[in-house]
């Protein structure tokens, strides 16, 4: 076959062009073969957290339990991973200081988590006294929960007020089982009162315990800022409008440890003994008052042998999860006061590596 001189470039060309193609492909599939094949990406690591709840308790009744529980777990930058709420089952244990006890069991999958940040919640909180439904927490919403209001309601024991704990957990990539402990510690404080007169001959009624400076509002944690007013007021015996005679008397100088002459003075029984954190205020009763237009103070109106009469008392700083104890003892004008402060027992939740 004969080829014109322009058929025979054109032919030159193509297989020019058919020659660069093939040193293509070749180089392509070269590169290929170098290539590691495609591995399936590692799943996230799973890394098993168990949480057993460990209660201790001062609770005047030893029998009453938290009825509901509320955890979120974390990540160090507060994204929630898993959010736990039930009511747990709690059960007596035999380990000293400690009254109840409950398990829970969380799994979660992270890679890349370096940390873990926990909240816990026990039992419900109100928002205003006139609700008939508890706070509704957005679960997702951290920097709120950490910044939720509440007001004192009445509450049916010491384990069933409001309790909050934090406790955050580092991860490390080779470890996979982790134990956890974290210390719920109620948000009230609670308060009793005790009265007895310096004479066993003497009379003496007490009409009424007016609490002044009562904050409106506490918090389930720990706030860095608050808007707290201390402007409202509880009378603490208003079930009792005939007033509390006291009969009981110690004549002689009080101990220092005044507990263990607890028995010569009378409670004062009134129906909610739970006070709101007001922390202006001293360690202890002192000489010159601070702060007073927000601290806590207690005015008592009373009778003694006849006579009306009527003490300001102020008190020390009001702080979380303490029981003060009030101890007067009554004679003509004169008032002896004295305060004992206990830490109310810590609620522990201990968690243990799984096995």
């Amino acid at each position: 076959m004969n080829l014109t001189t322009n058929e025979l470039i054109n032919l030159k060309y193509m297989m020019k062009v058919l020659s660069i193609a093939t040193w293509l492909m070749l180089l392509i599939l070269a590169g290929c073969g170098d290539a590691s094949p495609s591995a399936e990406e590692p799943s996230a690591q799973e890394r098993t957290i168990t949480l057993n709840l460990d209660i201790t308790t001062r609770a005047d009744d030893g029998t009453d339990t938290p009825e509901k529980l509320r955890l979120w777990i974390c990540d160090g930058s507060d994204n929630l991973i898993q959010y736990i709420e039930n009511s747990p089952t709690w059960q007596a244990s035999s380990k000293e200081g400690i009254d109840w006890i409950t398990s829970l069991q969380a799994k979660i999958k992270t890679k890349e988590i370096e940390s873990l940040n926990f909240y816990l919640v026990l039992n419900d909180a109100y928002s205003s006294v006139d609700d008939t439904s508890p706070i509704s927490f957005n679960i997702y919403d951290i920097a709120a929960l950490k910044n939720t209001p509440f007001v004192l309601t009445n509450y049916g024991g010491d384990n069933k007020v409001p309790m909050t704990g934090t406790k955050n957990l580092a991860l490390n990539a080779d470890e996979l089982e982790y134990g956890v402990s974290i210390n719920a510690t109620r948000c009230v404080a609670k308060l009793g009162i005790y009265c007895t007169k310096r004479t066993s001959s003497s009379k003496l009624i007490i009409y009424s315990f007016t609490l002044n400076k009562v904050p409106d509002k506490g918090y389930l944690f720990t706030p860095v800022d608050n808007d707290i007013n201390y402007t409202e007021n509880r009378d603490l015996l208003s079930g009792n409008s005939g007033g509390v005679t006291i009969a009981t008397s110690y004549t002689t100088e009080l101990p220092t440890d005044i507990e263990s002459v607890e028995s010569s003075f009378t409670k004062i029984d009134f129906d909610n003994p739970y006070l709101l954190e007001n922390t202006y205020g001293d360690e202890q009763f002192v000489t010159e008052i601070v702060n007073p237009g927000t601290r806590y103070n207690l005015t008592v109106k009373y009778n003694f042998n006849g006579s009306d009469y009527e003490q300001t008392i102020y008190l020390p700083k009001i702080e979380r999860n303490t029981w003060y104890k009030l101890y007067m003892r009554m004679k003509e004008i004169e008032l002896d006061t004295y305060c004992q402060v206990n830490s109310w027992t810590e609620h522990t939740m201990d968690v243990p590596p799984f096995e």
